[in-house]
Formats: C-alpha cells, sequence, structure tokens
C-alpha cells in the first residue's frame, strides 16, 4: 500500500506539472474543460520532467528526492511565468456546449475503463520478466536512484549504453516516492502512462470528431496482443509510443487548425521522444518530414515554423549525446556505420518484407494497419487532403526507417526474425500502431465531413 500510494503521489506530481504547462500553453475555459485535457495534461508533464532531469543527470546534479520536488517546482514556477507573454498567443475557446456525455461516449467509455482495469489487476503482482527491462532499463533506474547520477562505469557494462536515461530517470524518481526500489509495483507506473496516453487521445478528439469513431478505434488499439500483453513492462517501448503517437496528433491538428499551442506541445512531446530511446530520432525525422510534406501548399507559413519546433526538439537532446559521445560508448548505428545499407543490396526486400509483415500481423495488432490503408483511402476520395497526405507520408516514411533500420545492419547483427530479443522490427512497428489510436479517428472524420478544415465542436 505504501508503494501504491507513492506510485498516486507520484503521477499527480507529474499531473500538476503538466497543467501548469497547458494554462501556458492553452489555458481551459471550464473545469469539464480542464479534465478533458488532463491525459494531455499528464504525458506533456511526464515528457517535460523527464527531459529536465535527463539535462541535469547529464550536466551531473545529484539525484535525489529533492532535486525531483525542486525540478518539478521549477518547472511550475517558469510556466507560470511564461503564462502571461504567452497570453497573445493563447486560442480563444468557445464556451461548453450543455449536454450529456452521450450513449456512444458513455457505452465505449465504460470498455476503455473496464479494459484498463483489467490491465491494472494484470500489472499490480507483474514479475520482472521482460529480457530488455531487467538486462538494463531497470539497472539503469536502481544505479540513478541508489547512487544519485549516472554511474559511467556500470553503464558501460550494460547494453545499450546509449539509450537516453529519460526512462531510468522517470522510473528511479517512481522508487523515491515508492520508498524503495519496488519492481513490481513499478509496472503500475507504465499503467498510468497508458491510461494518460488513453485519456490524452480521447480528450483531444472528443470535441473534434464523431464519438462513433473515436471510441471503437481506441479500444480496438488497446486490446490488440500485444498492446494489452506488453505495455506495462517497464522499458521504454510504448512510452516512446505514446510520446511520438500524440506528438502525430497534435501536428496534424496543427496543420489544419494552425493554433501555435499545438505545435508547442508537439515539439515537447517530440523533445521527450528523443531521449526516450535512440529510436525517436528516426520516429520524429520522419514525424516532420511528413509534416513538411502534408504542409506542401501553404509551406511558406508552415515549414518555417515546423523547422524551428525541430531544432528546439532536437537541441534538447544534443547534451545526452556529447555525454555518451565524449566517453566512448558506441551501439548507436551499424557497425559499419549508417551508410552501410549499400554494402547490403541484398538485403533490401528482405527488409522491406519483414517490415511490411510485422505491420500487418494479426497476431499482434489484429486488423489495426488493414484499416489505417482504408482510412487514408477514404480521406482522399471524401475530399480531405491535407490529412491524409500527412498520415500517409508518415506511415510511408516510417516503414522505410524500420526497413533501413534492417537493412543497413548486417545478418550477424539483425537477422530477419520476428523474434524480440535479437530484433527490434516488432517494437518499431508499434510505433506506428500506436499512432493509429489517434489519427484514424481524425482521417475517417475529414472522409465523412469531406474536408481537412478547422473541425466545429461536436462534442
Amino acid at each position: 500500500m505504501r508503494a501504491l500510494l507513492g506510485l498516486v503521489a507520484y503521477n499527480a506530481f507529474l499531473l500538476a506539472v503538466g497543467i501548469a504547462v497547458l494554462a501556458a500553453l492553452r489555458g481551459w475555459r471550464s473545469w469539464s474543460d480542464l479534465a478533458r485535457c488532463a491525459g494531455l495534461a499528464y504525458l506533456l508533464g511526464v515528457g517535460l520532467v523527464g527531459v529536465a532531469l535527463t539535462l541535469e543527470l547529464v550536466v551531473g546534479v545529484p539525484f535525489s528526492m529533492a532535486t525531483l520536488l525542486l525540478t518539478g517546482a521549477g518547472l511550475v514556477v517558469v510556466a507560470l511565468t511564461l503564462r502571461a507573454p504567452l497570453a497573445r498567443w493563447r486560442p480563444s475557446l468557445p464556451p461548453d456546449r450543455p449536454g450529456g456525455l452521450g450513449f456512444v461516449t458513455l457505452a465505449f467509455g465504460l470498455l476503455v475503463v473496464v479494459c484498463l482495469e483489467a490491465l491494472f489487476r494484470a500489472g499490480r503482482l507483474a514479475g520482472l520478466s521482460a529480457w530488455d527491462a531487467w538486462a538494463f532499463w531497470v539497472p539503469k533506474a536502481k544505479a540513478i536512484y541508489f547512487f544519485g547520477g549516472l554511474d559511467e562505469q556500470f553503464f558501460r557494462e550494460l547494453a545499450n549504453p546509449t539509450y537516453p536515461p529519460l526512462l531510468p530517470a522517470l522510473e528511479a524518481g517512481a522508487f523515491h516516492f515508492m520508498g524503495s526500489a519496488d519492481v513490481v509495483t513499478l509496472h503500475l507506473q507504465f499503467w498510468f502512462f497508458a491510461c494518460g496516453f488513453a485519456a490524452a487521445v480521447a480528450g483531444l478528439l472528443a470535441p473534434r470528431v464523431s464519438p462513433f469513431l473515436l471510441w471503437p478505434f481506441l479500444l480496438l488499439v488497446l486490446v490488440a496482443p500485444r498492446v494489452a500483453g506488453r505495455n506495462l513492462d517497464p522499458q521504454a517501448d510504448f512510452l516512446l509510443d505514446y510520446f511520438f503517437a500524440l506528438a502525430a496528433l497534435l501536428v496534424a491538428l496543427w496543420l489544419v487548425e494552425r493554433e501555435p499551442w499545438l505545435l508547442a506541445s508537439a515539439c515537447l512531446l517530440m523533445a521527450a521522444a528523443l531521449l526516450t530511446k535512440r529510436e525517436g530520432l528516426m520516429l520524429v525525422a520522419c514525424l516532420v518530414a511528413a509534416a513538411f510534406v502534408g504542409s506542401w501548399r501553404h509551406r511558406r507559413y508552415a515549414w518555417p515554423r515546423l523547422g524551428l519546433a525541430a531544432a528546439v526538439a532536437l537541441a534538447a537532446a544534443i547534451p545526452w549525446r556529447i555525454w555518451f559521445s565524449s566517453r566512448d560508448l558506441t551501439g548507436e548505428l551499424p557497425a559499419a556505420g549508417a551508410l552501410a545499407l549499400f554494402d547490403h543490396l541484398d538485403r533490401a526486400w528482405p527488409a522491406l518484407d519483414s517490415a511490411l509483415t510485422a505491420l500487418f500481423d494479426y497476431d499482434l495488432w489484429l486488423v489495426i494497419l488493414p484499416l489505417v490503408v482504408v482510412a487514408v483511402l477514404l480521406a482522399y476520395v471524401g475530399g480531405a487532403r491535407v490529412i491524409p497526405t500527412f498520415a500517409l507520408a508518415l506511415y510511408a516514411l516510417t516503414t522505410a526507417g524500420i526497413t533501413w533500420a534492417l537493412w543497413a545492419f548486417t545478418e550477424l547483427e539483425l537477422p530477419f526474425v520476428q523474434d524480440e530479443g535479437v530484433n527490434p522490427i516488432v517494437r518499431l512497428s508499434g510505433s506506428l500502431v500506436v499512432a493509429s489510436a489517434a489519427l484514424v479517428p481524425l482521417l475517417l472524420d475529414a472522409a465523412w465531413h469531406g474536408s481537412d478544415g478547422p473541425a466545429e465542436d461536436r462534442s
């Protein structure tokens, strides 16, 4: 019970930071509006605290409970200080419409709650069995918790020493709030991440798309076999997917609504994704490139702003790259170099085939990716252009990035198998599947209304 209450307090702390950030960037028109945005605020808090802790670890700030609390308090103060200067950029929010939740929202919302409750019970006494979790993610978190910083020698002995420490820092923070390095209860921290993601998608899309489009697909993604079976593992895969998916949704909305707070929020989440896993660099690059493609008709307005957001996100990741490269830690690229794919042309088609096989594997993801293809086609047929073009570019570029990851490495480094222990293909494909929970309802809504201009509030 001590550990459970500690986790509740820890996530309330992260939510408080996120609410302060949301107040600076967007604000809210009522308490119900704030409640609807709570999921987004929570993940903004998770991302911003994680980025701040990572930068502090890199420069050598001792990690402790006091450091954690002071960091959160400092972020809240900075956000509230910036609230007045940013007032001119905040949107003019219309008043809430009266009315209830509606039968569809209530019915599917209850199903999502039941799904998350079952997930909680599954994670309450889950063992530390995932290889990546016990091999390096949790040991890094324990090292930060017990030693109060980045132990270079210890990190060097672990697998994947160049993975950024955002997740281990967040896990170490959870240990402090729980009062011990409780690796069993730690699984529930990832339950909070999953709840925050579901709430963020629902909160962002509820005023924009029909509940008939929003809730069934969100539920479908949550019950996909690999999502339901692995999203509580204390490793960075799904947290990266949540950051990436929400950033993609925010960018898609910004492309048609042009509200500055949407792009600013996406920028924070992209920075968090870059510091969650090294694959974050590829995913963020694909996201930004897809946004450039989707905004081609309005490139004079969109491209400078997208470039600035990408530069700010990338700047947050540079200190960590300086830290590990200055200590000769390796493992970011294939042994033969980034362009080694030209030395392995025979791996090109097998790599693409393996990527597509993983993406469309029914036993992993049900029929989510085939529905994505249908949604993109329907959006084009319906008359929308910006959102389906952005989505098509995002899925195509990310698939190409996954293919590159398999192509450039040798057979000894990455064999063409669907075994997660020796090949990251399944984990990488999860990023697009999770993003589908956010993008498919938006695509279907664009198809239904025949345009992708600013949607009316249909909540």
